[in-house]
């Protein structure tokens, strides 16, 4: 069984592999190898979508509600809305599907492991943003929120963990998506059983905050999905640019 989710989420991954350019001219584009790193020991990251844009862009904001888009990675771990929404923006300059999840640290599965790398274009001052989320939870997720961009050299930034404010967190198998058993510490019981978002939404929804954690309260386990932040770290190496 895990097998075939690991199978259908790499169908998944090979057919959203995607990059795209906006704000017309590509000429003068600078270019920066980013690599994300899994420091948890119990939770796998979606598929991450990350952007070079203007300042007043962003992925998410810590204290304003998630928007859709957001949404959608934090509780499905679906990277496509946001990468249509930032393909679309003319303030973007690229906008990236990375295309693969990332396992635990110091774990493989499915031909995963817990670190990507990935290049992307960007402007003299342009700053960046990512978003993945924490697979073993509800609406769970960690990312950068429009950072800067290193003018030479490398930067390297610490993530911590975020609740989009849509999902309670209820912690059972029938509201996390499947993948957690896939990618993640240990099998959940009953899956493959789907991710029920729908009826377990938060209403009003809530702004985005830091992550709870895991409490025990339904399948997942704090001492298996549990995690202190940081979460991930994130290494933006400058590779090229105009006057080099």
């Amino acid at each position: 069984m895990i097998g075939l989710v690991i199978a259908a989420l790499l169908s998944v991954v090979l057919a959203g592999l995607a990059s795209a350019h906006g704000r017309g001219d590509e000429r003068w584009l600078l270019t920066y190898q980013v690599t994300l790193k899994n420091l948890t020991h119990g939770q796998p990251f979606s598929p991450p979508v990350a952007a070079t844009h203007t300042g007043g862009v962003h992925e998410f904001r810590v204290g304003r509600l998630a928007t859709d888009q957001l949404a959608a990675i934090a509780q499905d771990g679906d990277p496509g809305p946001m990468f249509a929404l930032l393909s679309g923006a003319k303030h973007v300059t690229q906008a990236v599907n990375v295309g693969r999840p990332l396992t635990p640290a110091g774990s493989v599965a499915g031909g995963f492991s817990d670190s990507v790398t990935f290049t992307i274009q960007a402007r003299e001052g342009d700053r960046f943003s990512i978003a993945t989320m924490l697979i073993c939870t509800n609406d769970g997720f960690t990312g950068l929120d429009g950072v800067k961009l290193p003018d030479e050299g490398r930067a390297t930034y610490w993530l911590n963990a975020y609740d989009a404010g849509r999902e309670q967190n209820t912690e059972r198998s029938a509201d996390i998506v499947d993948p957690c058993s896939a990618l993640g510490p240990v099998m959940l019981a009953g899956d493959p059983n789907g991710n029920r978002d729908a009826a377990v939404a938060t209403i009003p929804a809530q702004v985005i905050r830091p992550h709870p954690g895991i409490h025990g309260g339904g399948d997942l386990s704090p001492a298996l999905h549990g995690w202190t932040d940081p979460v991930a770290q994130v290494t933006i190496t400058r590779i090229s640019g105009d006057d080099d």
